[in-house]
């Protein structure tokens, strides 16, 4: 059973199949996917796999392109592939009406709310807006509210769970706070002042934090309401400045598996090893990604090879926000950063001992071996504030 679409690019394409995947739903009360992709270049036919519509055996179903990513015909065949479905019959006219009934659907989406629960080493101060609202909560947590733009809440739960882990990225960087999904507590909403309370502008120590809540900035708050407004799509600017946000995240969950807080909130180093390794590497890579962003890429006069300039990128971005002296080190960390990922250099020392003992490296610039060779802690504190100096110059109206 093959059905004329004519989408003629990638976009346009699954905007239609979110669309009908939510319509079958409608139609047959079920759409489970047992999903084994696959394509055939010499046919032009993709097959996504077999749809459980509760008929006694799935339906093979896939579609045919003129072009990459298009979509000329949808493709259904009854028992896993094994029978074609014949015209006129209740099965094959279901589902045309299914795919006409997308045609005429797609684009037309439906605004669902949803509310979670994110926790931290405090809870967020309360902040409200249009499009998000966020209130303490107990046991550290906070709640976040917000709405997308679905065919269906399956699909927008997906929705959700991509926007809230992008929060989360965003609010490491802002506060340098680790987050993780949370329970719900009952009765857990907490009272909080009236009035919105901000972070300093120069923020860059330890935690943002203001009488036992975590903080975000008034730029901060105008970049959550672009992540959460369903109205309009972000732009790739956007999108890579929030990667760079999930490496920064990333980062901060790993330097967090090597401290521990005792009762009175005190942290302590436990241990140290890859962990150090990962998050050092994952922090710099934060600073390389955001490089991308506006980055025009060179290429070769004599070769016609890419010019990547890696280095002379992070340098240009840490001289806009960072003193000299601290520049001259972020360059030295990031060719470690490189020695470390091609040529296997740890980032601390491969002989520690119970005892210090001075050795010289002349390849280090005291001239002498240290235990670590690139401040985390550091790294960590000028990485996130070059990450929101650069969002609060360049992503937001403010």
């Amino acid at each position: 059973m093959d059905i004329n679409i004519g989408t003629t690019n990638t976009e346009e394409s699954n905007e239609f199949l979110r669309c009908v995947w939510a319509e079958m739903k409608k139609e047959f009360g079920v759409c489970g996917w047992h999903y084994t992709p696959y394509k055939n270049g010499l046919l032009k036919k993709i097959t996504f796999g077999f749809v459980d519509i509760g008929e006694i055996k799935p339906l093979e179903v896939g579609i045919t392109y003129k072009e990459k990513g298009s979509i000329n015909n949808i493709v259904f065949k009854a028992e896993y592939g094994e029978k074609e479905i014949k015209k006129g019959t209740e099965l094959y006219q279901r589902l045309k009406n299914v795919i006409n009934t997308a045609k005429q659907n797609t684009g037309k989406l439906d605004t669902l709310y949803f509310r979670t629960a994110i926790q931290s080493y405090y809870p967020l101060q309360s902040y409200r807006t249009d499009t998000f609202t966020i209130y303490p909560m107990m046991a550290n947590m906070s709640e976040f509210t917000l709405g997308v733009k679905a065919y269906d809440r399956n699909q927008a739960s997906g929705f959700i769970a991509q926007k809230v882990t992008q929060l989360m990225n965003f609010l490491a960087v802002e506060t340098n706070a680790v987050f993780h999904r949370g329970d719900w507590v009952e009765d857990g909403l907490i009272e909080t002042h009236e009035e919105e309370v901000f972070q300093e502008e120069e923020f860059i120590d330890d935690h943002s934090v203001v009488e036992d809540y975590l903080v975000i900035s008034e730029e901060g708050k105008e970049f959550i309401n672009i992540l959460t407004n369903s109205e309009q799509v972000l732009s790739p600017e956007v999108e890579l400045f929030l990667k760079a946000c999930g490496h920064f995240h990333s980062a901060r969950k790993q330097e967090e598996k090597m401290l521990r807080r005792d009762s009175d909130g005190l942290v302590v180093v436990v241990e140290s090893g890859d962990e150090t390794e990962i998050a050092t590497t994952l922090y710099l890579s934060a600073l390389e990604v955001i490089t991308l962003i506006g980055f025009t890429e060179e290429k070769c006069d004599s070769c016609g090879q890419p010019k990547f300039q890696i280095t002379r990128r992070v340098r240009e971005l840490t001289s806009r926000y960072l003193p000299k002296h601290l520049v001259n080190d972020f360059v030295d960390y990031y060719d470690k950063r490189s020695k470390f990922l091609h040529t296997g250099m740890r980032l601390n020392t491969e002989t520690p001992t119970g005892n210090l003992i001075p050795l010289l490296n002349p390849d280090e610039k005291s001239g002498c071996d240290s235990l670590s060779k690139i401040p985390l802690k550091n790294v960590r504190e000028y990485v996130s504030y070059c990450l929101r100096k650069f969002y609060r110059e360049n992503l937001i109206n403010y």
